[in-house]
């Protein structure tokens, strides 16, 4: 059997360009299938009731109270299980927006109520009276002209990608004909705008008062579209338009001088502190080492984040199982600021870092976010989203480890899933998961990425998600997790 060490990390910028030379290998047990029970994994409607009763709290913008209320709530449903919770509170610099809104007055001196598709994440604050400027439509980015006490209008230019791009990251797919039959699907998503175009940190350095960025979606498309979801603070405060009013704002543009005023008013607190949630579920000690099942809790919608029914799930069947078959200790984790910026809340790698007598342990992580979520398309960007009546695709990221590889490979090709790739890493891995991975831990995620990813909707986009799909994808999970607790 190979022998298994995890690498340790020193720093993100020396895993990353480590990353490729430094990955272990894991022993598997010679089985074919994993050793899942399947009666002991909670059923599709249990774990769905855990869904309905995450969105019932409403989004939960990292720090906020319905975000609160979701953690004492994973809190309780884990001490059920008869797990022992521990709380890890860590910093944060909290900002939540509680209003915004944008007027203009034309040339003529008329004033006009433009509708807003939502605020930019984490950019500056207002007064509730707003700021007033001159507005200057920069194009594409900030331009060159002297932004000093402008409001700034631009474009976030959509990044234009399709399926068949992913294929140098790609190691097995499912069917394995998916590359070439989806290769001219299109998969421009929203995440994927330059994230940072125009930047309002850089605007405000060069003395704008404010931003508004033109997406280019539909209203319904756009509107609440939280994004970018990791948006580095101290900007000046930022709005997004959708395609069509960002037209409108052009058009008065070329009439004249135009006036803009921002409002965009927030609750902040740069000395907040946010929990993580741990429990240790101890093994028979037959195996040396931990395995780390984890996902976060933040998050704006039905789709982020689900991955923490899917922990719970686990849990539960886990805790079922007598002792004596589950050979390694199980670390379930709960990060709680995966949607801000690094310098703004502890990423996992961090609180590993932070945390020796836990990753100390840990042989491997899985990590699940994003499931069951159905193919929603724009038609080459030219329309509204419509459901297409596909899965939308399934990533398993992995890295770290060639043997965890392999055993993902085995695992896909035995599960009853469709649309679904295994992939290596991109320098991070994939979401929360670059967590684990950038720490030098054998890591898989489950993970999808659709167009609604981070649109804050009226139903939380309850009804683009199958919950009997993301029951299949987190029995999977188990069956890879199991594996794990049984490797050499």
């Amino acid at each position: 059997m190979e022998s298994f060490l995890p690498q340790r990390a020193v720093n993100r910028r020396s895993l990353l360009a480590g990353a490729a030379a430094a990955c272990g290998s894991l022993a598997m047990p010679g089985v074919a299938t994993a050793a899942t029970t399947p009666d002991r994994l909670p059923g599709c409607a249990d774990m769905w009731r855990w869904v309905e009763s995450m969105v019932c709290f409403g989004p939960r913008f990292t720090g906020s109270p319905a975000h609160r209320g979701w953690i004492d709530y994973l809190d309780r449903t884990l001490g059920s299980f008869g797990l022992t919770v521990q709380r890890f509170p860590t910093p944060l610099k909290y900002w939540n927006a509680t209003a915004w809104a944008l007027t203009v007055t034309d040339v003529r001196g008329d004033r006009h109520d433009i509708p807003v598709a939502y605020y930019w994440p984490y950019s500056g604050s207002t007064p509730p009276g707003g700021v007033t400027g001159q507005l200057i439509d920069t194009g594409a980015g900030l331009g060159s002209a002297d932004l000093t006490g402008k409001i700034v209008l631009a474009d976030r230019p959509l990044t234009k990608i399709n399926v068949g791009d992913l294929a140098p990251l790609v190691l097995a797919a499912k069917p394995a004909t998916l590359l070439t039959d989806a290769a001219h699907e299109d998969y421009s998503r929203v995440y994927a705008l330059n994230q940072y175009t125009p930047d309002p940190v850089t605007a405000k350095q060069r003395g704008a008062l404010g931003v508004i960025s033109i997406l280019p979606l539909t209203a319904a498309d756009a509107n609440g579209q939280f994004s970018p979801h990791q948006q580095p603070h101290g900007g000046v405060p930022g709005l997004q338009l959708d395609r069509a009013q960002g037209a409108r704002l052009r058009e008065l543009t070329k009439q004249g001088p135009v006036t803009a005023t921002v409002t965009l008013t927030a609750d902040t607190d740069d000395h907040a502190t946010i929990d993580y949630l741990a429990a240790k579920l101890p093994g028979n000690g037959s195996r040396k080492g931990a395995v780390l099942v984890m996902t976060h809790t933040d998050g704006q919608n039905a789709i982020e984040e689900n991955g923490a029914a899917a922990v719970l799930a686990m849990a539960q069947h886990y805790t079922r199982l007598p002792r004596s078959q589950r050979d390694r200790d199980i670390h379930f984790v709960f990060s709680p600021a995966h949607m801000t910026a690094s310098d703004a809340g502890v990423h996992p790698e961090v609180w590993l870092r932070q945390n020796p007598d836990i990753s100390g342990q840990l042989v491997a992580a899985v990590v699940p976010e994003h499931l069951g979520t159905m193919n929603w398309t724009n038609g080459g960007g030219t329309g509204p989203w419509l459901p297409d009546g596909q899965r939308e695709l399934l990533i398993l990221g992995v890295g770290n480890s060639d043997s965890l590889t392999r055993l993902v490979i085995d695992e896909l090709r035995a599960s009853d899933l469709d649309r679904t790739v295994v992939a290596g890493p991109h320098g991070d891995l994939y979401g929360e998961a670059t967590g684990p991975y950038l720490f030098g831990i054998p890591t898989v995620t489950a993970i999808s990425g659709p167009n609604y990813l981070l649109q804050v909707a009226p139903d939380s986009g309850l009804h683009k998600l199958d919950p009997e799909l993301a029951h299949s994808q987190t029995r999977l999970l188990t069956a890879i997790t199991t594996k794990l607790l049984q490797a050499a």
